[in-house]
């Protein structure tokens, strides 16, 4: 059995902080952006598990698991052949069934189809295949997931490669698929560097990163792995399965550890792996429950974060006197609020400021504040009055967020401004009064 889960879901418990500049207007709740894998089910289940998936509550559906014949190019889904030679030769039924997961009403709005796993190396017979006959419009391997793309609606190919990482071929036939109209997916665990190479390489089309945080992967930190793509990632856990579904996450749990993410990484979604087991373990959780799970876990009652992506991400950060050596302004800007009391800028200076070069001038959607709270440290200490402010010379300066009152742990601002720096300026440091203004990330997006 495979070893990864993935939901993707909108995230970030976030809250508006005080009154936003003039100009700004509130923001729409947001809405839940999880995903499910699944097994045999998703082919044989018939039109009850499509009705199933389309009540649940998740948002992405993920077909797993395309394999691949190297001596061939045929297409399996699990033990399956569905396509060969260009051809479809599955269940003429199962394109009818598919296409109605999009239908209204339905919480469905996109399809993946995963290729790879912890199994059979596919994406070495991917290689051998390129190798041999490249990923031209002739190419067996360029047919067969053209018509895999017409009979599923898939919206993005799932690269879950587990042991070939091969850069130069995996490069050239997720731009083979991209120009064929699909998005391409990451589903790492390890090999960082390798994932990294690929999304300098692949760049935009790379649009969710589903991050395996169970079994292997069990110890992945999201913020780490968010560092070093440049974009949230999605992690996944898994369901409760095995003997007397005894192993695995609870509905709780999930939701919970959701949260927690949130809150340390700033996760928009997240995953769920494995449908299968839920239809074995349904008195441990349903696919509605676990839906749910992740989708309070990461948006529930909260605003959505900013547009883009977050471009002060270790950029050139400066400030008021720190409070110690280790708590310095790039401690802010550093994409990680889970290191503890040191992996936060702090200051007790009688001006306290933080600013950052973005680089160049950039347009701006809105601004993420992770205060005390964020970090483990006492809510009392949460930012309680701030300004943000832009500049596209550093010198002068126009305020776009006022915040005032604010208590939470976390705090976000949807605001359209233009410039290359940006300013945190702490009127009120704590809850009581001035002291330490403890700032374990500022984030600007756009």
């Amino acid at each position: 059995m495979l070893k990864r889960v993935f939901l993707l879901v909108m995230a970030a418990v976030l809250v508006i902080a005080g009154a936003p500049a003039p100009a700004s207007a509130a923001p729409a709740l947001a809405a839940g952006r999880s995903a499910i894998y699944g097994g045999g089910p998703f082919y044989s289940g018939g039109q009850a598990v499509m009705d199933n998936l389309r009540s649940s509550g998740f948002t992405t559906v993920v077909l797993w698991a395309i394999h691949v014949r190297a001596d061939t190019g045929d297409l399996w889904l699990n033990d399956i052949r569905i396509i060969a030679n260009g051809q479809y030769v599955g269940d003429p039924a199962w394109a009818s069934r598919l296409a109605t997961l999009k239908q209204a009403p339905t919480s469905v709005n996109r399809i993946e189809v995963s290729v790879g796993s912890a199994g059979p190396n596919d994406w070495g017979a991917i290689k051998t295949l390129i190798e041999r006959d490249g990923t031209g419009s002739g190419s067996v391997l360029y047919r067969n997931f053209q018509v895999l793309r017409t009979i599923t609606g898939a919206d993005a190919i799932n690269d879950d490669d587990e042991q070939q990482y091969d850069l130069t071929t995996t490069t050239a036939f997720a731009n083979m698929v991209i120009g064929q109209g699909f998005k391409f997916t990451f589903v790492p665990y390890t090999n960082m560097a390798f994932w990294r190479s690929l999304k300098t390489n692949l760049g935009a089309a790379v649009d969710r990163v589903y991050l395996q945080a169970y079994a292997g992967g069990a110890g992945n930190d999201p913020a780490t792995w968010t560092q070093q793509l440049g974009l949230p990632v999605d992690p996944g856990l898994w369901s409760r399965h095995g003997g007397g579904c005894a192993s695995g996450d609870s509905p709780a749990t999930v939701e919970s550890r959701m949260r927690g993410w949130v809150t340390s990484a700033g996760i928009r979604g997240g995953f769920m792996w494995l449908y299968d087991d839920m239809q074995a373990c349904s008195a441990q959780g349903t696919p509605a429950q676990y839906a749910a799970a992740v989708n309070n876990g990461t948006s529930s009652g909260s605003v959505p974060l900013p547009s883009g992506t977050n471009v002060a991400l270790n950029r050139t950060a400066t400030g008021s006197a720190p409070c110690g050596s280790t708590e310095t302004p790039a401690k802010a800007v550093n994409g990680s609020v889970s290191g503890g009391n040191a992996d936060k800028f702090c200051t007790l200076a009688a001006t306290r400021q933080l600013q950052i070069d973005l680089g160049s001038s950039r347009s701006l959607t809105g601004f993420v504040v992770r205060h005390a709270g964020a970090g483990g440290e006492s809510a009392a200490w949460n930012t309680r009055d701030y300004d943000i402010k832009v500049s596209a010379d550093g010198t002068t300066w126009t305020t776009v967020v006022q915040a005032r009152g604010s208590t939470a742990d976390v705090t976000s601002h949807i605001n359209a401004a233009t410039g290359r720096y940006v300013r945190l300026d702490i009127v009120t440091a704590e809850q009581s009064g001035n002291g330490a203004a403890r700032i374990y990330e500022f984030e600007v997006y756009g």
